[in-house]
């Protein structure tokens, strides 16, 4: 628990110690004198009101009551005039010294008596038995319930007088919470001990001394520290930054030779030797010189290189507006220059404006930036441009505060509005800078008088939204903590009904060095432009509305409503046949309406499932191809397209593959009318040549077909034809084969 909470905890004690101890009085105040009387206990007698006096020891007429009053004696102390009182001794009379009437049960007291008569004998004696033994009588039941109820308005007082104490004091929420329950549970625990056990209690025997009050109170303050101590919960907030960088190899080269002596004798890759060290290089690589895998060598360059990398200032990386100038108040050895802002008087960056700068090295290095010196380059906090990539050229942007952002959140400001940021460089075999290069650059003072400048959204401006989508989460990034509101019209920043959620405090800046606000816009219609209206003030946690400044005017920012993505047809169906073992099919499909008259991205997949789907080759079209080769069998494709509204449709393509790897066959040669009529069994085309088989294809002669299948030829008793038939998927006999010889005669059936 830190300081404050315990501050806070000695605190409650102290109170719980008053409280208690105040009770304690309270109780003490009102409790029996050693005549068993209460100081101002008060009886009514013959319109008469008496009120015991302790330092007269006897009844003091104070007033007179309408009637006559008959009262009961209980913890206010008032008696009952004329009751029966049964006495285990003989009562004792201070003054007078007449004894009183004992009667069947016990005695009646005259109005005379009742003056000094001693009650607290009494009282033992009705609430004993005969071993003694304390008892709980009628009148302390009631007693009992009394106290509860007391302890508990005590509670409740403590309780509120904590809550109002808390707040003026300024204690967090959490405390004053766990304070106040704290004190009001120990406070109430106290009381009840003490007014049921203590002197008086009502489990206490007669003229028993009871529980020692310090014990009570003990007891509550113990119960107050283990309820606050559970209760309490002393938080604080703290921004910590997360960052995936790549990962470096070590510096230099003194692993390399590792990579050449692998067991089983394995070749060095390219990757393995990179790893091992910065320096590393592989040499023989053979996919540049065609050198055996044996030739591979993984080896330490520029093994000898001491010197580290010369840093000079880049001014194409410095932002439009600003100049470096150099800087002799430099402390050697460091050296550096100081930015400029050519804008303003005092040459001091705006505040929340971000600005780029930059150094130039002379070999190969990765840099580093820190807001502080730090002796080691791997002491250093940042990369510059947040990579550790090896380049000559490296640049890195800012944006920071002015003292009054400091200061609303009550923080102390840290450099004064006065920056200096350290650069060193570090090359691949570890050597850097001993010194370090410094940016210098002050923040501008004085009263903020700049708008928020709202500088983008994670949603592109414009861009096209689903069908039927009726809303949609945005953020919006400005450079500044900013309270921001939108609005379906253009209008000022207070009559816009609609707000975002944002950072509120200068440390919750992104990588991008802004603050994020963020929002749900609604209201999306279909086929329509949806235009919006950002406007933005600035210092959010500035409670004098005339010092924030306010966007004078909107930032549009516009989405598209498409209408449903239709696939309009796909292929192919049926059977795909081909000669080879692997048969090339091309699924297409056609897309329209959506976002841009089907402009969409397709995908297909051989199971349906949702992470198997490849997108289509050719695609980012209202047509979309994609070529596959396939064995012989059965197949179905799930397709699904996408625009860039988020629109999809789905579909599917079952089709056939057949392979095919036969010449085709004559099934029926004959003579009809003045013609050779061939039939093949699948489409195609046949040639014949009239001396042998031992011919090419395309050297013979064609014969006329029809229907592809059908194929004529003059008919000539003269010739012999050596017939070959090829298929339109190009199966046909070898060079030297036929596919039939027909030599005409009378022996070849002619077809009536």
């Amino acid at each position: 628990m830190k300081k404050a909470g315990v501050n806070v905890l000695i605190f409650n004690l102290l109170l719980s110690i008053i409280a208690i101890s105040f009770n304690m009085g309270f109780v003490s105040g009102i409790a029996p004198t050693i005549n068993g009387l209460y100081n101002g206990q008060s009886i009514t007698s013959d319109n008469t009101i008496y009120e015991w006096s302790s330092s007269l020891s006897e009844w003091v007429a104070v007033g007179s009551a309408d009637s006559s009053t008959t009262t009961t004696k209980s913890t206010s102390g008032n008696v009952n005039i004329g009751r029966e009182y049964t006495l285990g001794e003989t009562p004792k009379k201070t003054t007078p010294s007449s004894s009183p009437t004992p009667s069947s049960s016990g005695y009646t007291l005259s109005d005379e008596e009742i003056k000094t008569f001693d009650f607290g004998k009494f009282d033992k004696a009705a609430s004993s038995d005969k071993s003694g033994d304390a008892k709980t009588t009628p009148d302390k039941e009631t007693n009992f319930f009394s106290n509860i109820m007391q302890s508990f308005t005590w509670a409740g007082a403590v309780y509120a007088g904590v809550q109002t104490v808390g707040s003026i004091l300024g204690w967090e929420k959490n405390q004053v919470s766990a304070a106040s329950i704290a004190l009001a549970s120990g406070t109430f625990v106290g009381t009840t001990i003490n007014s049921l056990w203590g002197k008086g209690g009502t489990f206490t025997a007669e003229g028993s001394a009871g529980l020692n009050p310090l014990y009570s109170a003990g007891i509550g303050l113990a119960v107050s520290a283990v309820v606050y101590y559970y209760l309490y919960k002393d938080t604080s907030e703290k921004i910590v930054t997360f960052e995936c960088k790549n990962w470096d190899a070590p510096t230099g080269g003194d692993d390399c030779e590792k990579c050449n002596a692998q067991d089983g004798g394995l070749p060095c890759s390219e990757y393995q030797c990179r790893s091992l060290g910065q320096s590393c290089q592989l040499l023989n690589d053979g996919e540049v010189n065609g050198s055996e895998l044996s030739e591979l060598k993984c080896v330490w360059v520029n093994r000898n290189d001491v010197e580290y990398p010369i840093i000079t200032p880049w001014e194409g990386a410095l932002t439009t507006g600003y100049s470096y100038s150099p800087d002799n108040s430099i402390s050697p050895p460091d050296k550096g220059v100081k930015i400029i802002d050519k804008s303003s008087k005092d040459g001091c960056v705006k505040p929340f404006s971000p600005i780029s700068f930059g150094v130039l090295v002379d070999e190969p290095a990765k840099c580093k930036v820190d807001y502080t010196r730090k002796e080691k380059f791997e002491d250093m906090s940042y990369f510059m441009g947040g990579n550790s990539l090896f380049r000559y050229n490296h640049t890195h942007s800012i944006s920071l505060p002015d003292r009054s952002a400091f200061e609303v959140e009550n923080l102390t400001v840290p450099f004064d509005g006065d920056y200096e940021l350290y650069i060193r460089c570090q090359d691949a075999n570890g050597n850097y800078n001993p010194a370090h290069f410094v940016f210098k650059f002050c923040v501008g003072e004085g009263p903020d008088t700049t708008a928020p400048l709202i500088v983008s959204t994670n949603l592109l401006n414009g861009m096209p939204i689903a069908f039927n989508q009726s809303s949609i989460d945005l953020e919006l990034y400005v450079n500044e903590p900013a309270e921001c509101r939108w609005s379906h019209r253009d209008q000022i920043f207070d009559k816009m009904e609609e707000s975002f959620t944002c950072s509120s405090s200068i440390f919750e800046m992104n990588a991008q060095m802004l603050y994020t606000c963020q929002t749900t816009l609604t209201g999306l219609k279909n086929e329509v432009e949806n235009k919006f209206y950002f406007r933005c003030k600035d210092q959010p946690k500035v409670k004098a509305e005339g010092d924030r400044n306010v966007n004078s005017e909107s930032y549009i920012f516009s989405l598209i409503g498409t209408r449903p993505l239709v696939i309009s047809s796909v292929g192919p169906n049926g059977t795909i046949k081909d000669s080879t073992d692997s048969v090339k099919v091309t699924l297409t499909v056609r897309t329209t309406a959506g976002y841009s008259d089907g402009l969409a991205y397709c995908y297909y997949s051989d199971t349906g499932e949702e992470d198997s789907y490849i997108q289509f080759f050719e695609s980012n079209s209202y047509k979309h191809a994609q070529d596959l080769y396939l064995s012989a069998g059965v197949y179905n494709y799930s397709i699904k397209c996408l625009d860039l509204g988020g629109n999809s449709d789905l579909d599917s393509i079952g089709f056939t593959v057949d392979t095919d790897t036969d010449a085709p066959i004559i099934v029926r040669a004959y003579h009809e009318e003045n013609y050779l009529k061939l039939i093949t069994h699948e489409k195609g085309k046949c040639v014949y040549d009239p001396t042998n088989c031992n011919y090419l294809f395309t050297d013979g002669l064609s014969l006329t077909v029809i229907d592809g299948v059908n194929h004529f030829t003059d008919w000539n008793t003269e010739v012999n034809f050596h017939v070959k038939c090829e298929d339109e998927f190009g199966n046909k006999p070898a060079p030297d084969v036929c596919s039939i010889i027909v030599r005409p005669g009378e022996d070849l059936v002619k077809n009536e």
